[in-house]
């Protein structure tokens, strides 16, 4: 085959039939690294164009407004109208891949959580170059869910994929019965490893949990979570009205993940779609467990009417 001819090919299965480096790879006989050479060369050659359209615009006098309100590196909202929840999610996940995008390079670690927001924010990356020094990481080990693809070590994996860069994974399950397995299983040296990288990442992308219900350490008992004001959660640390994260050591204590060092990590993204996670992630900008947040207009509107209707309140 002829040079010209597998460039052409190996851009088509990527771009066009969505495969993986590693699949192309495998039904060509080339290695992943000769995959992201021949993609590099696809896009310098001309074969490959890419361009990022937005179906909707960014309401930036929002943005200020948020911006002033709650002191974030970075606040994108999109204006999706009156469209579909869908249209809403679409357009959320897609703002937020262009804006990750731009904050990646060669000395990058990026740590992920899990869920349906950051699943269509990786599937919507479009990196313009590779960044095989790049390091991705999960802040939690895996998630019980029938749905593989929003756990984070398919999301981390896939993110690898994208960039041609480094990826680790945590080989446990987040939760664990028993406090002392969890202790057991914590000190093992390829999860410390992954938590320690995690907990010095340069980027942390998450999505933002509200249902008490439905939650990650959903177990008996944990109906007291409302009782005790619970209205959020970020990779199973819940937290109050205020951004405080919830004192409960009879959970965290049986936890693989990182740890409050997470709200530590300089850049805290947030990708929040959801109309119905107004409470808590309005909680999370108070509370300062996120410093850049990526949404829509739908959602935007409701925070600041609740954050409106809460200053009122404290000035009578």
């Amino acid at each position: 085959m002829r040079e010209i001819e597998l460039l052409f090919k190996v851009a088509q299965m990527y771009y066009e039939q969505g495969l993986t480096q590693k699949e192309i790879g495998d039904k060509l006989y080339i290695s992943r690294s000769n995959i992201s050479r021949l993609l590099k060369q696809a896009q310098e050659s001309g074969i490959v164009e890419i361009t990022v359209h937005y179906p909707f615009e960014r309401k930036r006098r929002i943005e200020a407004e948020f911006q002033r309100r709650f002191d974030l590196e970075e606040i994108r909202i999109v204006d999706t109208g009156n469209n579909t929840a869908f249209d809403c999610y679409a357009a959320t996940t897609k703002l937020a891949a262009s804006y990750i995008n731009m904050q990646l390079n060669n000395d990058s670690v990026l740590a992920l959580t899990c869920g349906n927001s950051i699943c269509g924010m990786v599937h919507e990356l479009r990196p313009r170059k590779y960044l095989p020094e790049m390091q991705v990481v999960p802040l939690m080990g895996s998630i019980e869910s029938s749905n593989v693809i929003i756990d984070g070590h398919y999301l981390v994996r896939q993110v690898a994929e994208i960039y041609g860069c480094r990826h680790y994974y945590i080989m446990s399950p987040f939760w664990m019965d028993d406090e002392e397995m969890c202790r057991s299983l914590i000190r093992r040296p390829a999860i410390v490893e992954t938590l320690t990288l995690a907990e010095h990442a340069s980027i942390m992308c998450t999505g933002i949990g509200h249902n008490m219900k439905t939650g990650y350490l959903i177990r008996e008992g944990d109906s007291m979570l409302i009782d005790i004001g619970a209205v959020g959660y970020i990779a199973g640390y819940y937290f109050d009205k205020n951004g405080q994260i919830l004192e409960l050591p009879e959970l965290y204590g049986k936890m693989i993940c990182v740890g409050r060092q997470m709200f530590e990590i300089p850049l805290r993204c947030a990708v929040v779609a959801d109309v119905e996670k107004d409470v808590a992630t309005l909680a999370a900008l108070r509370g300062g467990l996120i410093n850049a947040l990526v949404t829509n207009m739908s959602l935007a509107n409701k925070i600041l009417e609740l954050d409106d209707k809460k200053r009122k309140a404290l000035k009578q």
